[in-house]
């Protein structure tokens, strides 16, 4: 006999799915439909119960406290308790004595306000309390103070992470190559082949340990260089093939500045392209070059053993700032602000004051500096002149002071800061004719115009001495015959003004 059909809003269906779920046999046939219904009827049941809880409320909404109240008047376990509402707070009273003073009826009558009382906490009784019991009971868990951070530099103790752990483990490489599913439905399956494999061949993998290998994927490498300089075809990625040198880039300034130098001849290929719209683009592709410029530090920390055949962090530098320097000069008048933005922001970077090594090195780092110096010499001698130079040369002392406490040894011959300083004065001086026999110049005048670790190292570029110094030399007699003219002038006018005046006066 088929067990009796019964009907209800309930379905059977959330029966069998729940009794699949647990550790039970199989319902019998017939069964589902049955405890659907009991359901169903003691749902009906807290409903009624939690409806009386309703109207006793006077309202006409029902509440999660009112299936509450319910199940606990009905004595039936709660599945989920909702919050209870908040408690009223409790108001206090405050008499105003009321302004007006006509009578004296009105001098008797004041003004009730309420407020909310606020509770003092004692810190010392709060910290006296015992703690709680979940914590207090807890093995695993130990108070210990140790420093966070000391004048905002990490403290390199065993409590606080390494900064190759701070890094974490994505920065050592670069982007995904492969393109992200709303790029997939929009781009042909052409382009998307074309993307993968020239963002692969850009930076390619240097795990192989035969020669053979690697001149293979140095072989792809170049080609991939020669068609992202040349082919027109890069418009059609060109802002997926941007966002991934951008991403790349912030990803990778502490992995192997191999990885970092080829992703510059990257950035460097696409702004040569001259078959490719690239404007809209350019605020993408600065604060990466700028972040490999002023970034300190940058490459690997610790360096890799092969790390003599490996670009310099010096030479990365250099490398972007060139690159900088072409997108200056490419896009600078057509945008006027941008050229003024870079030479702002690298001005800042250089009057910076120095700060401690996060890698907790002797000397703070210097990299900083260096960078500024670079891009700025690649921005044109009046950024140069206007932030390095200065008024007769007095923004070289403060750098070469600068250079004096960064490299505190003295028995280091090059100084990477002031190698820096002397590609920045190479910009503003006049080129040496092939003619010209090289000048005599004594150092020792170097030394006290400029500072003395400059004057070392311009032992072996006497032409540059001479050229600055002569600069010097200029401006200084400039400035004082224009102070001489208008001492001159305002003695004119006032003998001018004197003549005047007899002039004027009444004869007798």
């Amino acid at each position: 006999m088929p067990p009796p059909q019964t009907t209800g809003i309930y379905p059977s269906d959330s029966i069998v799915e729940v009794a699949q779920s647990l550790p039970l046999d199989p319902l019998g046939q017939g069964s589902a439909d049955i405890l659907a219904g009991d359901v169903e009827y003691r749902l009906h049941l807290i409903l009624q119960e939690a409806k009386k809880f309703m109207v006793n409320g006077k309202r006409s909404t029902l509440l999660p406290e009112d299936i509450e109240y319910a199940m606990d008047a009905l004595n039936v376990e709660p599945v989920l308790i909702p919050p209870k509402p908040l408690p009223l707070p409790a108001f206090q009273s405050l008499s105003i004595p009321s302004g007006s003073s006509s009578s004296s009826s009105s001098n008797q009558q004041q003004q009730q306000i309420y407020h909310l009382p606020d509770d003092e906490i004692d810190f010392s009784t709060y910290l006296k309390k015992p703690l709680p019991n979940g914590v207090l009971n807890s093995s695993g868990v130990k108070w210990k103070s140790h420093w966070l951070a000391v004048e905002g530099i990490q403290p390199a103790i065993k409590e606080n992470p390494t900064p190759i752990q701070r890094a974490g483990p994505s920065r050592s490489q670069p982007a995904s190559t492969s393109l992200k599913p709303q790029a997939r439905n929009v781009l042909p399956q052409e382009l998307q082949l074309y993307f993968t494999r020239l963002t692969t061949a850009l930076v390619p993998l240097s795990n192989t340990n035969t020669n053979t290998n690697e001149n293979e994927y140095e072989r792809h490498r170049l080609a991939a260089l020669t068609s992202l300089k040349n082919d027109i075809a890069i418009n059609g990625i060109l802002v997926y093939l941007v966002k991934w040198l951008s991403e790349s880039i912030q990803k990778c300034l502490m992995a192997s500045t191999i990885t970092i130098s080829q992703l510059i001849d990257s950035t460097q290929a696409v702004i040569e392209n001259e078959g490719i719209f690239l404007e809209p683009y350019i605020h993408i592709l600065l604060p990466p070059l700028m972040s490999i410029i002023l970034t300190v530090p940058l490459g690997p920390h610790p360096p890799s053993s092969s790390s003599s055949n490996q670009p310099s962090p010096y030479d990365l530098r250099l490398h972007a700032s060139q690159v900088l320097g072409k997108i200056a000069e490419k896009y600078g008048k057509s945008y006027p602000g941008l050229i003024p933005r870079l030479v702002s922001t690298l001005n800042k970077a250089l009057n910076s004051p120095p700060f401690p090594s996060p890698l907790g090195a002797s000397n703070p780092p210097s990299g900083r500096y260096e960078g500024a110096l670079l891009a700025l010499s690649s921005l044109g001698q009046q950024a140069v002149k206007t932030t390095v130079w200065g008024k007769a040369g007095e923004n070289i002392i403060r750098i070469d002071d600068l250079a004096g406490r960064l490299y505190s040894d003295s028995s280091k011959k090059k100084n990477p800061l002031i190698r820096a300083l002397i590609k920045c004065l190479s910009v503003i001086i006049t080129p040496k004719p092939a003619d010209t026999p090289t000048p005599q110049v004594n150092l020792d005048e170097i030394a006290d115009a400029f500072g003395p670790n400059l004057a070392n190292n311009l032992n072996k570029k006497l032409w540059t001495a001479s050229e600055i110094l002569r600069l010097r030399r200029e401006e200084l007699e400039n400035e004082s015959s224009q102070n001489n003219g208008d001492t001159n002038g305002n003695s004119v006018n006032g003998q001018v003004k004197q003549d005047d005046m007899e002039i004027d006066q009444p004869t007798t």
